[in-house]
């Protein structure tokens, strides 16, 4: 008998130690199976309150498995919606992790995750960012100018990167790591260099007829000009500089217009026939100078656009000046054509003068840029701003305006503009 029941205690004592293993393995780290087993008799009611306890373990950690996938999922999802590159590393500056724009923007090589700084981005500068934020445990900031370049508005620039790193708030298995974000800021040098050219250009172009004018003046003044038909000559100059300051002035703040919220354009209903015809008769008298012809080509329907009409005048004004205004030769003739699709309308200014060189087609839309560079003190310049301003316009329309040249023979502005017109908040 006591035999008997010291092999059932043995069994009894060697049972519960198995539980009592089983319940570690199952232990979370962060919270502790809560299971009493000391000084219990393993009856029926006990082993299925173990059962259940442990089942109820399960289902936690289960659970908090799950909120953590999600959380995971959520934080990736979410970082891949940012522009700007962020990628986790750690001690040894191997990614752990990173983000669409790190992979499909800045990344040198396919999937960087596992690789080094240096063997993803295949830049030293990058790398040694990051290596200062891990090494010095603090926030490094840096920007690097790439050798390669970046299409921005159609037009191929340098590229800039802000590059920014900080130690992990927390270790990752005991080893501290870094983040770093890399953000694109080529488009915001390309704004700020064409505001400084702005300025600068604008300066200059100002101070021209401004000196122009005072250099005539101060002969004037001082009794040094007694011819009077001289006199009057000085006087035209200087009304017509005082017109192209007036001009340049104009220009500047249509442009401003233009480069602000596209709900500043005033919709309406016009047709362009008109536009066109009121431009050309507006320039009736550069047109009879140089011995030009300007003819309209539009049909007696299908013309009508919604828009605003006073930046469509600005268009035909300069289009059509343009092109008489870089030919000097008698007889040229301008044709302002309008066709159409299903769902656009399509206006061409085409002229059979010199026509435009090649190497300068990439820049005609420029502001101040010039084809023709050589004028006389007495001959007028244009603002250099006319071409700027029908690009801005067009593209204030959600249209798109190009030129094309065979010089000699035929230049051709087109612009493809929406019939639906602009979708604006005034409209």
């Amino acid at each position: 008998m006591g035999i008997a029941l010291a092999l059932q205690v043995v069994q009894h004592l060697r049972l519960r130690g198995s539980i009592h293993r089983l319940t570690e393995s199952l232990r979370n780290p962060d919270q502790a199976l809560r299971i009493n087993i000391a000084n219990r008799l393993l009856t029926p009611k006990f082993i299925r309150e173990l059962a259940r306890q442990i089942q109820a373990e399960l289902h936690d950690r289960s659970e908090r498995i799950a909120r953590q996938s999600i959380q995971e999922r959520l934080t990736a999802s979410m970082l891949d919606q940012f522009d700007d590159g962020f990628v986790v590393v750690d001690h040894d500056l191997r990614i752990l992790s990173a983000n669409r724009a790190a992979n499909e923007t800045f990344a040198r090589v396919t999937g960087i995750s596992g690789r080094t700084v240096i063997e993803a981005f295949l830049d030293h500068r990058i790398s040694d960012v990051v290596k200062r934020a891990v090494t010095d445990q603090t926030k490094i900031v840096g920007t690097l100018r790439l050798e390669e370049l970046r299409t921005v508005n159609g037009e191929r620039m340098e590229r800039y990167l802000t590059v920014e790193s900080a130690p992990l708030p927390i270790s990752i298995h005991g080893v501290q790591g870094a983040w770093l974000l890399l953000r694109d800021e080529s488009e915001r040098y390309h704004v700020e260099q064409i505001r400084k050219d702005f300025v600068a250009n604008a300066s200059h172009e100002i101070r021209t007829p401004l000196s122009i004018i005072i250099g005539y003046l101060e002969n004037l003044s001082e009794g040094n000009v007694t011819n009077p038909e001289v006199a009057q000559r000085f006087y035209r100059v200087m009304s017509k500089h005082a017109d192209r300051l007036a001009r340049i002035v104009d220009d500047m703040l249509t442009i401003s217009k233009l480069e602000g919220p596209s709900g500043s354009l005033r919709n309406e209903v016009f047709d362009l026939a008109e536009s066109a015809s009121d431009m050309v008769e507006h320039l009736q008298p550069l047109i009879q100078e140089k011995q030009a012809s300007v003819v309209i080509l539009f049909p007696e329907e299908d013309r009508s656009l919604v828009g605003d009409r006073f930046y469509w005048d600005q268009i035909f004004f300069n289009l059509i000046e343009n092109a008489l205004k870089q030919n000097d030769k008698p007889g040229l003739e301008v044709q302002v054509r309008l066709t159409s699709t299903a769902q656009e309308l399509i206006v061409e200014v085409a002229d059979d003068g010199v026509g435009i060189p090649g190497t300068h087609l990439p820049h005609v839309f420029k502001r101040f840029y010039r084809v023709e560079r050589s004028h006389s003190q007495n001959q007028v310049k244009g603002t250099g701003l006319g071409l700027s301003i029908v690009k801005r316009a067009v593209e204030a329309h959600q249209g798109v305006v190009t030129v094309s040249s065979k010089p000699g023979q035929e230049t051709i502005f087109r612009i493809t503009v929406p019939k639906s017109g602009v979708l604006s908040p005034s409209a």
